[in-house]
């Protein structure tokens, strides 16, 4: 069995997915782990969204990579939405309790009720703390079987009820299978809260969700723009061309998507 693996999924062509992708793969190298991007989605739903299919695909896609820990001690799944500093720590020493699942606890930043309401409903007794955790950077733990055998009534009820039916159904996963869990230090999930913009490039991994850091319409010239400081890059003709194209193409199809006469 090989020991670690850092793994993201990737559908579509995001124009910051390079970049957020050499980040990772130099942070595996740095870290001894194997490097695995999911470009294609096998989850057992598929989304019905057709404004934002892709989306939609590459979540049920995260609530299915329990099975990666058959071949692996450890895995970290990603977000593409992230970005891996060059200074970044070794999350895999630092979180060494591998036993544990780490993710952030995101409850200690903003409201979760509603979600952490709903998990309650699903577990038939209140939740009496407030954690809620972020599923944008996950470390499973060793020989676990967080994630499999997707309860698809669960899954369904998340899908119609909540606002991030994939991280509510995470959390109400962990929960039922009773998986215990430690509290990822903010380092290794930055999400942009709290006026702390400037921070982020103190961290290890820097997490673009939501609108924290920037409209979310921008999101890929400020991934570029933020890998492009970290590293020291600048960007070849060819690379400014094939960006400049993909990003026009994302916002075309995005605008189509919102008007019918297309």
């Amino acid at each position: 069995m090989k020991k670690r693996l850092i793994v993201t999924i990737m559908l579509g062509k995001d124009p910051s997915f390079e970049f957020v992708k050499r980040s990772f793969k130099e942070y595996a190298k740095k870290v001894n782990a194997d490097f695995l991007c999911i470009t294609k989605s096998s989850a057992i739903l598929k989304s019905n969204n057709n404004n934002n299919k892709l989306f939609f695909d590459a979540l049920f896609q995260k609530i299915s990579l329990g099975d990666l820990s058959d071949n692996y001690e450890r895995v970290l799944y990603l977000d593409a939405d992230i970005l891996i500093t060059p200074h970044a720590k070794n999350i895999f020493d630092i979180c060494n309790d591998d036993s544990k699942l780490y993710m952030f606890n995101e409850g200690v930043l903003s409201n979760r009720e509603k979600e952490l309401d709903l998990i309650s409903t699903r577990l038939h007794k209140t939740i009496k703390d407030k954690n809620y955790f972020n599923a944008g950077v996950i470390l499973f733990p060793k020989n676990n079987n967080f994630l499999k055998a997707i309860r698809i009534h669960d899954l369904e009820y998340f899908v119609s009820k909540s606002s991030w039916f994939d991280q509510t159904y995470i959390n109400f996963k962990a929960r039922v299978n009773k998986i215990p869990t430690s509290f990822l230090n903010r380092e290794f999930n930055r999400l942009g809260k709290d006026g702390d913009n400037e921070k982020r490039f103190e961290s290890s991994f820097i997490h673009y969700a939501g609108n924290g850091y920037c409209q979310r319409k921008n999101r890929p010239i400020y991934i570029l723009n933020d890998y492009c400081d970290l590293y020291n890059y600048s960007l070849t003709v060819q690379e400014k061309i094939i960006f400049t194209m993909q990003y026009a193409l994302q916002r075309f199809n995005r605008l189509k998507n919102k008007l019918k006469f297309f």
